[in-house]
């Protein structure tokens, strides 16, 4: 983690001429201002023990905000788990001495801190400075390529990369509502969340619609609102009967569209569809609007080029170049187009695919819910599959479409696959669950 010189700067100043406009809207109808968002983080910032880590739990989107800005008020650093699984919160507990955990549902777990709304009575009090080179919060990958890793952020970070975010996407001065379908303790969601809320006009509902349904409920009751989700989310939108007309815009990440997905998306939605490149690493740092074009563009500052094997990207809110674990193609404009990560190449018989190219081909077709490809023990090919179709109507249907040598020797058929809430494979269980499958089919 680079060392960051300590630069304090009052709250007040942050958000000066903004206090009294709106920050949340509740499920309720209740909207909370700025300035009431900054009194109770205060208020619950005095009512939290005197540890050094917290790891934020929170289910309510505004309690997790309202959380998050108290740790921080409280000089600790919040943990923003990849799951919330006991065996992930337990790891963190022992890993990082003097934690606790911040929840508003309640559990049997003795390190919890239970919060709720009858602790966020507003406190008179000038608003503190804060430092904004300190590391305020430390996420964790979502281990979908191996373990997890911790990546500490500072708010001096965050508001730079919120800053340029809603400039490149042409959200300054928009004073509409977010609906998002992301977890706020991923870094995608808090971003989009708790950031880009705060250096704009725009307002964040507190809720989290995970079904078609809920989501359609939610935006209905909104007027023209944007939609924050994922490629998950909105292949079950498309595939729903609902009626989305109300959105103005729709913004996606933690994986790119195929350009297939990403027209169905603005036809069904009679909306344009922003993607968001980024990572746990780097935060968001390029767009693109597939529909136009399939090139993303970086933000404004943001650089990524290439030394010997290995591709950086630099600039804008980085303090440092970051070294990313895809291949890219770069114009000479600096847009780029991603090649797929550098561990997804596999070759057979002499010829070369991706593995994600081949699960975006697998997850098109019209048979098929969910799926991946995976290397068996001779070199080969073999698939998971959330289907009906038989296997052998699931080989036909990708035999025109790929090499015969990537074709999956075996199709397993189950229920679901091991995804995390943003709907990327959780790599150490589907690990598990084909070593179970091979045990039953020896």
């Amino acid at each position: 983690m680079t060392t960051q010189t300590a630069q304090f700067i009052y709250l007040s100043e942050i958000f000066q001429h903004k206090l009294d406009k709106p920050f949340c809207l509740l499920s309720s109808g209740r909207v909370i201002s700025r300035a009431d968002f900054l009194a109770h983080a205060l208020s619950l910032s005095q009512q939290l023990p005197a540890q050094s880590y917290a790891i934020n739990l929170c289910q309510d989107r505004y309690l997790f905000m309202v959380a998050y800005l108290a740790v921080l008020l409280r000089e600790q650093i919040t943990l923003l788990p990849a799951n919330q699984a006991p065996k992930t919160i337990k790891h963190l507990l022992a890993t990082y001495q003097g934690s606790y955990c911040l929840s508003d549902v309640k559990s049997a777990d003795e390190n919890e801190f239970l919060i709720g709304w009858d602790l966020l009575t507003p406190v008179k009090s000038d608003f503190p400075s804060i430092d904004i080179g300190r590391a305020i919060s430390i996420s964790f990958t979502s281990g979908s390529t191996g373990e997890p890793k911790a990546i500490a952020k500072t708010w001096a970070e965050f508001q730079l990369s919120a800053e340029l975010a809603i400039a490149a996407l042409g959200l300054k001065n928009k004073a509409v509502t977010l609906v998002s379908t992301v977890p706020p303790q991923h870094m995608y969601g808090l971003e989009t969340s708790l950031f880009w809320v705060l250096f704009s006009d725009l307002t964040i509902h507190n809720s989290r619609p995970f079904y078609p349904e809920d989501i359609r409920v939610t935006l209905q009751s909104l007027p023209e609102p944007i939609l924050v989700s994922t490629p998950t989310h909105l292949k079950s939108c498309v595939h729903s009967h609902s009626d989305w007309s109300r959105v103005s815009l729709i913004l996606s990440s933690t994986a790119p569209l195929s350009l297939e997905l990403a027209a169905k998306v603005e036809q069904r939605f009679n909306a344009p569809l922003l993607e968001i490149y980024g990572s746990t690493e780097t935060m968001s740092f390029a767009t693109r609007r597939a529909h136009v074009s399939p090139l993303w563009q970086p933000y404004q500052g943001i650089q990524l080029y290439q030394q010997q094997d290995k591709f950086f990207v630099s600039g804008g809110h980085l303090s440092e170049p970051v070294v990313l674990d895809d291949n890219f193609e770069i114009t000479d404009s600096g847009c780029f187009s991603n090649l797929g990560r550098t561990t997804d190449l596999i070759k057979i018989g002499g010829k070369r695919a991706s593995l994600t190219e081949l699960n975006r081909i697998l997850t098109q077709l019209p048979a098929v819910e969910d799926g991946v490809f995976f290397k068996v023990k001779n070199g080969r090919l073999a698939a998971l599959v959330v289907s009906s179709a038989l296997k052998s109507e699931i080989i036909a249907a990708l035999k025109p479409a790929i090499d015969a040598v990537f074709l999956p020797r075996m199709v397993y058929q189950v229920n679901k696959l091991p995804r995390n809430d943003t709907g990327k494979i959780i790599k150490s269980e589907l690990e598990q669950l084909i070593k179970d499958l091979n045990r039953v089919t020896d």
